[in-house]
């Protein structure tokens, strides 16, 4: 035999050694494969799925073809747990699998069939657990009695919209008996708002009532019975509101404090009025009409000096400057700046005296 020959028959056996060394590593992983089907057997098209080794750590990735068709090989042999996502990675359903050796492990995502498991089973557990039986249809009757309120409050909803309110509050006031927990005061405030726009100010104020006798600490209710009360002639009552709803949610004091000086304001009371606009603009520096209002309270208190000169209140022309920088073009800037030049104007004034008479 030549060396030629010898080198080639040695390097043949190096090759063949080489790739059977290959087999028993190949022979080591499997793969899984599989399609996934919606509920209606439709596929789902670009769907992932994550492969999670459960014995030793270790995730890998994939997604379904335009059949709906995955495959992944070369998995380690194993435990998984195979989940199939929605394109916005939330899972849809997930099986657990021992993948083996050789060929890919066929495991299918049909959602209809998995959803007609389940309910077999949840049915198969109810028949034999009675208590589970009651609660299962006490869900459902509750269900359907949600149901039935959330179309109904939706209606009355479309009627306040259309300012159809003695309309709407007919179809509240039939949401109120469907209506139960965290609902009910939700419902009687909403009746109570609209009781409002319809000027049945009393129903409006018995409905708030209700709404506060289950949750006392809702700022809302307490600020909607506090209009109802002022437009009811109900001062003290009214303030009383607004003061409360104010220390339940101080983020909206501003408004609350101001609706208890309009009140004030209404009523001539124009201290009190001034107290509640200057918390108001306190709590809110860019509340402009807080400050157009605050203003116009403290107009009792302007003085004159000997000479005629204005002598505003303190806080009066600042409240004035401050709603014309907020609202330069707003409804009330003619007013604010014809009231600013007055204070910072002069009185005319014309004295008489008396003439002395002859001496005769």
């Amino acid at each position: 035999m030549s060396l030629l020959h010898l080198r080639r028959v040695v390097g043949f056996l190096v090759v063949l050694g080489a790739l059977t060394g290959v087999a028993p590593l190949l022979a080591q992983t499997g793969g899984l494969t599989g399609k996934a089907l919606d509920e209606t057997g439709n596929p789902l098209v670009g769907y992932p799925v994550i492969i999670e080794r459960q014995d030793i750590k270790g995730t890998y990735k994939t997604k379904t073809n335009k059949k709906g068709e995955y495959i992944y090989i070369g998995l380690p042999i194993g435990n998984y747990k195979v989940s199939l996502q929605d394109p916005q990675g939330r899972v849809l359903f997930f099986f657990t699998a021992r993948v083996g050796l050789g060929e890919p492990t066929p495991m299918d995502f049909d959602l209809a069939k998995e959803k007609a498991i389940a309910r077999e089973t949840q049915q198969k557990q109810i028949e034999e657990n009675p208590e589970m039986k009651r609660q299962m249809e006490e869900q459902a009757k509750e269900q359907k009695e949600f149901t039935g309120l959330k179309d109904i409050f939706e209606q009355g909803n479309s009627l306040y919209a259309q300012n159809k309110y003695p309309e709407a509050a007919g179809f509240f006031e039939r949401a109120v008996p469907l209506a139960k927990d965290k609902n009910l005061p939700i419902v009687l405030a909403k009746l109570g708002d609209t009781y409002h726009k319809a000027r049945q100010f009393d129903k409006s104020a018995d409905n708030y009532r209700k709404a506060i006798e289950l949750k006392p600490e809702e700022a809302t209710y307490h600020n909607g019975l506090g209009n109802a009360y002022a437009e009811m002639g109900k001062i003290p009552e009214a303030a009383e509101e607004f003061k409360k709803a104010a220390e339940l949610d101080p983020t909206q004091a501003s408004r609350f404090y101001f609706n208890y000086g309009a009140v004030m304001y209404n009523t001539g009371k124009m201290d009190e009025a001034a107290g509640a606009f200057k918390k108001a603009v306190e709590i809110d520096r860019n509340f402009a009409d807080a400050h157009f209002l605050l203003a116009q309270t403290l107009m009792g208190k302007v003085t004159y000096d000997d000479d005629g000169n204005v002598i505003p209140p303190e806080g009066q022309i600042e409240a004035l400057e401050a709603y014309l920088e907020l609202e330069p073009q707003g409804k009330n800037a003619p007013a604010a700046q014809q009231l600013l030049q007055t204070l910072q104007g002069k009185i005319e004034t014309q004295f008489t005296k008396a003439k002395k008479k002859k001496k005769g």
